[in-house]
């Protein structure tokens, strides 16, 4: 009886042992499965909504075989569906891993009636945004209409140094870890008057530090202006940017600092005060709310 020879191929006990290598290698309490199955949530993006088995594992670096595992996991357990015969998209249960973020951080939920207060007051669109590495993060956002392009939404993830929230976060860091940043960042120019020089933007981070506001425009898109100030915890570390942008050509800065500062700081003050007596302030109180200020 003659059988037929296997073909080659990666057996799961290479996979295996090829896991645990780089579990030792980076700790024991590594968990390689956890780290591969996360990175390939974070493979799918506006750009590649859907991949097949092939493009999964090119985008995370990993064989097919652990690719299709990790696919077929996240799909038992509702991360995942298939879309026609060779494809794989996200669903809608993906949201509830940012969820639990936002859910579990006082902030947000202390946060949020006051910078409805402030949109009601100042007419534009405000947001709050936290850094994620190089990176700054919309946790909660509220906009008057839709102004950027990108199609900017709670979660949406922008570049720090081109943005007045990113700026007033990155101006709180130490000298290490604002060392630390700017050899991770990667600098681009999204348009004519984006400040892409490290010099010339600790510069301009030592500025945020004095005035503490930050001022940004048209770096991002054209037209679009942006004035934050940073919300401080209750040792004085910050936590968060506040921010309110503007679509309006030929925006001046002190014209933008006079009519929308102090309603900026004001808020911010109420969210720190929350903070600090560890309770959400309901909507209009405090001795910080300031009606119709502004223009």
């Amino acid at each position: 009886m003659v059988t037929k020879a296997k073909k080659p191929g990666r057996s799961k006990a290479k996979d295996r042992r090829e896991d645990s290598e780089e579990d030792s290698a980076r700790g024991k309490h590594f968990v390689n499965g956890l780290a591969k199955g996360l990175s390939m949530i974070q493979a799918f993006s506006a750009e590649t909504p859907a991949l097949t088995l092939t493009e999964a594992a090119d985008a995370t670096g990993l064989t097919r075989a652990s690719a299709r595992r990790i696919l077929m996991t996240l799909e038992d357990l509702g991360f995942v569906a298939r879309e026609g015969v060779r494809h794989f998209i996200l669903t809608p249960k993906v949201l509830t891993l940012g969820y639990s973020y936002l859910a579990s951080t006082p902030l947000w939920s202390f946060a949020s009636p006051i910078l409805q207060d402030l949109v009601e007051e100042v007419r534009e669109t405000c947001a709050i945004a936290v850094q994620d590495d190089t990176d700054l993060v919309y946790v909660l956002r509220i906009p008057v209409h839709r102004i950027l392009s990108q199609g900017v939404i709670v979660g949406s993830r922008l570049p720090l140094y081109c943005h007045s929230a990113g700026r007033v976060l990155l101006a709180d860091l130490s000298p290490a870890q604002l060392d630390a940043y700017f050899m991770r960042a990667r600098f681009k120019a999204f348009t004519p008057r984006t400040v892409v020089d490290p010099a010339r933007l600790r510069k301009l981070l030592k500025d945020v530090t004095r005035q503490q506001y930050a001022w940004v425009s048209s770096e991002i898109e054209e037209n679009i202006t942006g004035l934050s100030v940073p919300i401080r915890q209750v040792d004085g570390r910050v936590i968060a940017a506040l921010n309110v942008s503007v679509n309006q050509p030929m925006v001046k800065e002190e014209a933008m600092v006079k009519r929308l500062l102090p309603s900026l700081q004001a808020a911010a003050d109420r969210i720190h005060a929350s903070l600090s007596v560890g309770q959400p302030m309901r909507r209009g109180t405090g001795p910080q709310h300031l009606k119709g200020r502004g223009g």
